[in-house]
């Protein structure tokens, strides 16, 4: 991997090299293996048009030595044409501060600022700021759960008697965790609902209701097996990980297993009785909702799971889904006038950067023209 990394570095990385070496740094100690090349490299460039030998050496030598907390931030990839040159770092963003060509287009684009809120069982709608605390009650002033910045956690309660309801929003440009009181933790992507009980009924099933994305790790128990409903398809679980993809503009829903076992259930009327579907881990099922037909394929589950470390990883995808997942992440528009480049597919891991950092890279990498008229992205 070294010397692929060497290889990428002057320019001389086939695709072969570059498929490998994109999938090798997704490994956070690989990702700082590749980080030290990576600011190695730029030093010794920089050392050409800066010749102060003494100043360049003490620089690499406290480079070396610093704590690396940064992540590899941008690997982009024409799978299609399988094109070396398109695969572009941003790492090298770290070392230097320059006039973006961003800077220089007439409107900067400005992501929408949206706020989280949870709609209690009485109607009532509160916000949450996921930099602060607060204290969630319910009708009569009782506190049921407590917000730390991000994550909501509900309390640990006796069964109820009865079922009462809140309703966790995210807005796109966002993520938010939830804890509920049987102790499963739900990680909720952006643009995600759901619905789900304050406290469990004792001897009846754990029901929540998705509309969106999540990654659920849920507290094991057998007496109570935990459901997921996300439109037509229930998701039957006693403990495991697992995530689900079912937003309302995408055409399929998914379901990917990392860890433990799920059962698929269908709700649509011409084929509610067959057999469940058992996911093994590492698999992915699909439900395509034109035909009500269901897939299974094994997946790498670290491109479906990225999304909770901050991470967006695409594999073979397509443009136009590329494309949405980054209207999602960042809460802007993208129109796209190009309809053969939404077909085209693309390798991408995006990290940190901003949405101009990674419209940049696009349009240097692959030629893409794109201007911002009225705080909206529009590919030409």
């Amino acid at each position: 991997m070294k010397n692929r990394i060497l290889k990428y570095l002057t320019n001389e990385a086939t695709s072969e090299d570059l498929n490998l070496l994109s999938d090798w740094i997704l490994i956070e100690e690989n990702q700082r293996v590749f980080d030290d090349y990576i600011k190695i490299h730029f030093e010794t460039t920089m050392a050409m048009n800066q010749p102060d030998t003494d100043k360049i050496k003490k620089k690499l030598l406290q480079e070396i030595k610093r704590n690396k907390n940064r992540k590899v931030k941008l690997a982009l990839l024409n799978t299609m044409k399988y094109a070396a040159i398109a695969v572009i770092f941003l790492a090298l963003g770290y070392f230097y501060q320059t006039n973006s060509s961003v800077e220089e287009r007439d409107n900067l684009l400005i992501p929408q600022e949206e706020s989280i809120t949870i709609i209690l069982d009485n109607g009532a709608i509160e916000t949450l700021d996921p930099n602060g605390n607060k204290e969630v009650k319910d009708d009569q002033g009782n506190v049921i759960g407590s917000q730390d910045k991000s994550k909501l956690t509900y309390q640990e309660k006796p069964s109820a008697n009865k079922l009462v309801y809140n309703t966790l929003k995210v807005p796109y440009g966002k993520r938010f965790d939830v804890i509920l009181s049987d102790g499963t933790h739900v990680f909720l992507n952006s643009g995600t609902s759901l619905r789900y009980p304050v406290s469990f009924l004792d001897g009846s099933e754990r029901a929540v209701f998705l509309t969106g994305e999540a990654y659920f790790d849920v507290a094991k128990d057998e007496k109570h097996p935990f459901i997921v409903n996300a439109n037509d398809v229930g998701i039957k679980v006693l403990g495991t990980k697992f995530n689900v993809s079912h937003y309302p503009e995408d055409r399929n829903i998914n379901t990917v297993l990392v860890e433990g076992s799920v059962e698929l259930h269908t709700k649509i009327a011409a084929v509610k009785n067959a057999d469940p579907i058992v996911l093994k881990p590492g698999f992915k099922a699909e439900w395509h909702q034109l035909t009500n037909d269901i897939s299974i394929e094994n997946v790498d589950t670290r491109v479906y799971t990225a999304w909770v470390q901050g991470k967006l990883i695409f594999r073979n995808t397509p443009f136009r889904q590329i494309r949405i997942a980054l209207e999602r992440r960042y809460n802007v528009t993208i129109k796209n006038e190009n309809l053969d480049l939404d077909e085209q597919l693309f390798d991408a891991t995006f990290d940190i950067e901003t949405i101009e950092e990674i419209l940049e890279s696009f349009s240097k990498s692959y030629a893409i023209t794109y201007k911002i008229v009225d705080n909206e992205v529009i590919i030409e």
